[in-house]
């Protein structure tokens, strides 16, 4: 009797769910409605209970996390993966707007991942501070030149990072691009001191 009554039951909930699975998609838009009522009527009640109960969540979330990693990760890179060109379309068009930004950033990653430090510092500072000139061969560095030429501006950083120097202000000389690109990851020293 147990087992014919458990069958019963997968039948029945099986019936219930297809029945509420069609119900949803023919109502819909009354379905997205009534939510839309009950959550601007609620909405104070659930800020104010988040905010007298804010350790209490963020702890939940975090054995949430650590409980769920594999699967978070896997998500995560399922949503990646089927969202590729949408990710790289934002991340082009973020770059093109706040290329400093991108600059320090990735100035950043690299010194920690070779276990150095990092302060942050914008590229025109370092250019205005060396007062435009190479400070590995002694000549102006023209400004109005961008990257792919051989005589346009490069950061150069003094001690080479993978030698375990700092990214930091007082670490980095303004060079040509050639120039340090010629350097590679030799110590050779700062050549000139500007006030």
């Amino acid at each position: 009797m147990d087992i014919l009554r458990k069958g019963f039951e997968v039948v029945e909930n099986r019936k219930r769910k297809a029945y509420l699975r069609a119900y949803r998609l023919a109502h819909k838009k009354e379905i997205a409605a009534k939510r839309k009522v009950y959550n601007l009527a609620h909405k104070k009640e659930r800020k104010a209970y988040r905010l007298a109960h804010k350790k209490e969540i963020a702890e939940r979330e975090k054995t949430y996390r650590l409980a769920h990693k594999k699967e978070i990760n896997e998500k995560h890179r399922a949503y990646l993966f089927s969202h590729k060109k949408e990710n790289t379309g934002w991340q082009k068009k973020y770059h093109q707007k706040h290329p400093e930004k991108q600059r320090i950033f990735n100035r950043k990653r690299r010194a920690l991942k070779r276990g150095g430090q990092h302060k942050p510092y914008a590229t025109n500072y370092v250019f205005e501070r060396d007062n435009w000139v190479c400070q590995i061969c002694g000549r102006k560095i023209n400004r109005k030149l961008k990257y792919p030429n051989p005589r346009s501006g490069s950061i150069d950083h003094i001690v080479p990072l993978s030698k375990g120097g700092n990214d930091s202000p007082i670490n980095v000389q303004a060079t040509h691009l050639r120039c340090n690109v010629g350097k590679h990851a030799i110590n050779k020293g700062q050549l000139r001191l500007f006030n």
